[in-house]
């Protein structure tokens, strides 16, 4: 592997000793793993070539790039430092290189539905969700709430922060793992029952809050590629209306489906359903899964953020037994400038937390075709 020739791992106090399955044989790990080139004076050209080397290739029979074996083996979770990145461009370019050529090429992620404010900066670079910097948002994975969702998100430090601001990670199976074991019947709801998310939806564009999309913009329900934007109000909400259909469809959801059968969870039947405020703002309502299969482990995780009272009350003991977990399984990473987190969104939760000063970290999102987390229905 091309890991040994050109990187280095590092050990920093943040990181965490953890075994992802308590009752096996397999060895804990770090948790994140940190790597930095050998060599300091490494330039941009050269790192990308190292990069590149870490992605797909064109010959490779499966999905297990150098870079996917990493994740695998080290939780999900890779803190890249040392790197010679200074721009949005700069990082743009890495992650387009780390993504690799051939068939098993990572993707830019489109999104859909997205409440998120993220501007674009550069290329599949976009500004990190814009929540005050009082603000923790608390661990998920990266849009759980929808049945379209990234596979992989990273992370790019511009300015750290003068005090607090890190990054926090949770191996999303380690966290099934504990909660299977001691709040049963919340895992197995999670899979049944699904979760449900009330997603609000401004009308027009805010910043600074942690939403803020605007609603008709083409990440969210607006018109993508060649679409036109409908001339009425009618009109545009009849297209944002066909466009959550379609979101719920992606998801299992199909029309008269039938509500009766028990062979299906109840997230699937359910579906997705919406209201509009008088002021052209919308909420939509998301029934989805809450835990998926790992698609290159085969191992069940948790899949969610802590979900919303619209159908049944999640237990609140559950949901503290959930929050006791993650505080103890997590680590949170210090940033410093130039630096790159790589989360396998399938494998691992984030979360951020408050910060003093000034502090830029842009974030880019991608897929990786024939892969994906199927919902675990039991």
């Amino acid at each position: 592997m091309a890991v040994k020739q050109y990187w280095t791992s590092l050990t920093k106090e943040y990181q965490k000793k953890i075994k992802i399955i308590q009752d096996s044989n397999e060895p804990a790990v770090n948790f994140p793993l940190i790597l930095q080139p050998m060599r300091e004076e490494l330039s941009k050209e050269a790192i990308l070539e190292q990069a590149r080397a870490l992605g797909a290739q064109p010959s490779d029979k499966s999905l297990k790039s150098p870079i996917r074996q990493l994740l695998d083996a080290n939780g999900g979770a890779i803190h890249l430092k040392g790197l010679p990145l200074k721009t949005a461009e700069d990082f743009s370019e890495f992650m387009f290189a780390l993504a690799g050529s051939g068939p098993h090429a990572w993707k830019p992620h489109e999104h859909m539905g997205m409440e998120v404010l993220r501007r674009p900066q550069a290329k599949n670079v976009l500004t990190a969700n814009e929540g005050p910097p009082s603000h923790f948002i608390g661990w998920h994975n990266e849009y759980a709430v929808s049945p379209v969702h990234p596979h992989y998100l990273a992370l790019f430090c511009k300015v750290a922060p003068a005090a607090g601001g890190e990054t926090s990670v949770c191996n999303s199976i380690a966290l099934y793992d504990r909660l299977k074991k001691e709040v049963p019947g919340f895992v197995e709801g999670c899979g049944k029952k699904g979760v449900v998310y009330q997603i609000p939806h401004n009308a027009e564009q805010v910043g600074g809050i942690v939403g803020g999309n605007g609603l008709y913009k083409d990440s969210a329900f607006g018109p993508k590629g060649n679409e036109k934007m409908p001339e009425t109000e009618d009109g545009k909400r009849a297209m944002v209306e066909r466009k959550i259909v379609h979101l719920a469809q992606q998801g299992g959801w199909y029309k008269d489906i039938n509500q009766a059968d028990e062979s299906l969870p109840v997230w699937q039947r359910r579906g997705f359903n919406w209201t509009w405020q008088d002021n052209g703002d919308l909420e939509v309502v998301h029934r989805v899964p809450g835990t998926r299969q790992h698609p290159t482990l085969d191992k069940p995780a948790i899949f969610n953020f802590a979900g919303l009272e619209e159908d049944e009350v999640i237990p609140r003991e559950w949901l503290q037994k959930m929050d006791e977990w993650q505080h103890e399984l997590e680590s949170s990473i210090v940033w410093d400038e130039g630096d790159i987190l790589l989360v396998d969104n399938f494998a691992a939760q984030h979360a951020r937390w408050g910060w003093e000063g000034e502090r830029k970290v842009m974030a880019s999102f991608w897929d990786q075709p024939s892969m994906a987390g199927k919902p675990i229905m039991v």
